[in-house]
């Protein structure tokens, strides 16, 4: 496989870019069992996804296709739970447009997704993924993520149950501020982005 990076540019997500995200969303949505919804989602509900993100400090990135500008996938950190002593516990998400799978896209977008997540001093990153999602798991695994447990019959949709992966991936230099303080992470710098780089000024 070639260097992603030859054929795809990595960005941070723009307003722009949401008609894109909602139809890889929303093809996701109507032909994999990754997402547990049944209706497909507006732009406005991407929208509000992007405005939540910017607001909490969250990062969201994506991937476009030099030759056409077209952007072909997405990456972001999201809340793990929405309690503050799970502050620095985040959720990773990644999507492919199907016409971009198996070019190397997952693991560029995954890799730099935890380079961010160390930058801005999480502790854990998390992955729910369903069972019968082998490659994905493969690859978080291979990454460095290892798998803390299966919660079973979690889901249902396509008239079946289905198993859910949950996998970490922690980050041991983090340290926590001390005992009666509330956790936080350094929030992303939106539109100072470049992949690859340093997020923050040393």
């Amino acid at each position: 496989m070639s260097n992603p990076l030859e054929r795809y540019s990595i960005r941070q997500a723009t307003e722009h870019d949401l008609p894109a995200i909602t139809e890889i969303y929303n093809e996701r949505i109507a032909n994999s069992t990754g997402l547990f919804f049944y209706e497909p989602v507006s732009d406005n509900y991407m929208k509000k996804w992007l405005d939540d993100s910017q607001k909490m400090g969250y990062p969201g990135i994506v991937a476009v296709e030099k030759t056409t500008g077209h952007t072909v996938a997405y990456s972001y950190l999201g809340s793990f739970r929405p309690k503050p002593a799970f502050n620095l516990s985040a959720e990773i998400t990644v999507y492919i447009h199907l016409d971009h799978h198996r070019q190397g896209l997952g693991r560029l977008l995954a890799s730099e997704m935890i380079r961010i997540g160390k930058e801005m001093k999480f502790k854990a990153i998390t992955a729910g993924i369903t069972t019968e999602n082998t490659p994905s798991i493969g690859l978080f695994k291979s990454l460095g993520f290892n798998e803390a447990g299966v919660f079973h019959n979690t889901g249902y949709k396509f008239g079946r149950f289905l198993d859910v992966a949950f996998l970490e991936y922690c980050i041991p230099e983090t340290e926590g501020p001390g005992d009666g303080k509330i956790p936080t992470f350094i929030p992303f710098p939106w539109d100072k982005y470049v992949f690859g780089q340093s997020l923050y000024n040393k």
